[in-house]
């Protein structure tokens, strides 16, 4: 007997399909379906195939369907299904908000924070109540390190969820929360310029020697483009700090590497001066502070370069879609 079911499943949907009990423990024995939550299923070779944050939007889904109607995913919990990169984010536990004084009720799997959270602070997303970006992002600010909430904050900013004026307001409603303080300190490190994870991490680790500008359009003397940047110095003689994340070369690397070594070479004719890290290199900050610094060097050496650079406004981003909706619970179709 098979489960045809791909998103989420109860037991009582099995059973109400004619599915019995002993059906849900072998099949729990062969792998064939896997308990999210205790009564919550998902086939073993649909799991197999979801990252740790969908595998926890399947989790956060079972956990609020339980939960009663005076909860609202927040923190972690709501920047995942948001569709947020959680990078670095705890992924174990369920986070939600009820205003009716459960202040700090944690179970193994569930942490209910209890604050005030007004009608406007949150949203339903795939029939759940959500807390909308600008309150998420301070949530996550309030209560984790300033380098993952940046991230978090960042890429909200980069898809037009939210502005840094919605965030300034959250951070004002929240001034009288534990972790206010570290919020509005994430926040004012935050910008909309920022393509990746990567690039805010590398941002955060830049900034400690000078404040490099991101995402800036050099041109020739001409006024023809010639590249958009990572990030720029001007005040360390117009130095070129470039990050390679993996996503940098796409489904044909080869292409991809070729256009960026000519584009290398574009620059360093103009008396450009270019360093490069990657992934790896941002658990190390000194490595590249020291990299900096040694471009640096150089670029004094070669004297300044020619050409200008602007800031120019960025592609528009690849909208952010809800993770939940692929998995969510459906219909139970009953197997031959």
């Amino acid at each position: 007997m098979d489960f045809d079911q791909r998103g989420l499943f109860t037991r009582a949907d099995a059973l109400a399909s004619g599915f019995t009990d002993d059906d849900l423990r072998r099949a729990r024995a062969r792998r064939t379906i896997v308990a999210v939550r205790r009564g919550w299923f998902v086939r073993g070779d649909v799991l197999a195939t979801l990252n740790s944050a969908q595998q926890h939007a399947l989790l956060a889904q079972a956990t609020y369907t339980d939960s009663g109607d005076d909860v609202v995913l927040s923190h972690v919990s709501a920047a995942v299904v948001l569709g947020l990169d959680v990078w670095n984010l705890p992924l174990d536990t369920v986070t939600m908000t009820s205003s009716r004084g459960h202040s700090g009720k944690r179970s193994r799997r569930r942490f209910l924070h209890g604050t005030e959270l007004l009608d406007d602070e949150w949203l339903h997303l795939d029939d759940m109540r959500v807390t909308r970006p600008s309150r998420t992002v301070v949530d996550v600010a309030r209560t984790h390190p300033l380098d993952v909430a940046v991230c978090v904050g960042d890429q909200a900013l980069r898809h037009g969820l939210t502005t840094i004026e919605e965030l300034a307001k959250s951070c004002d409603a929240a001034q009288h929360r534990t972790g206010a303080g570290r919020a509005r300190r994430a926040v004012s490190a935050m910008s909309t310029r920022s393509d990746s994870v990567g690039e805010s991490r590398s941002r955060l680790i830049l900034q400690t020697v000078s404040t490099p500008l991101c995402n800036q359009t050099v041109f020739d003397d001409s006024g023809r483009r010639v590249a958009r940047t990572d990030f720029l110095f001007p005040d360390l003689a117009e130095v070129i700090a470039e990050f390679d994340g993996e996503e940098k070369y796409g489904s044909q690397p080869r292409k991809a590497i070729i256009a960026e070594k000519n584009r290398h070479n574009r620059l360093a004719e103009q008396g450009r001066t270019v360093f490069r890290f990657d992934w790896r290199d941002l658990s190390t900050p000194q490595v590249i502070i020291d990299r900096l610094h040694a471009a640096y060097r150089r670029a004094v050496v070669l004297g300044p370069p020619s050409g200008r650079y602007a800031e120019l406004p960025l592609p528009p981003a690849t909208a952010l879609m809800g993770i939940c909706a692929p998995y969510r619970r459906c219909g139970f179709p009953r197997g031959a």
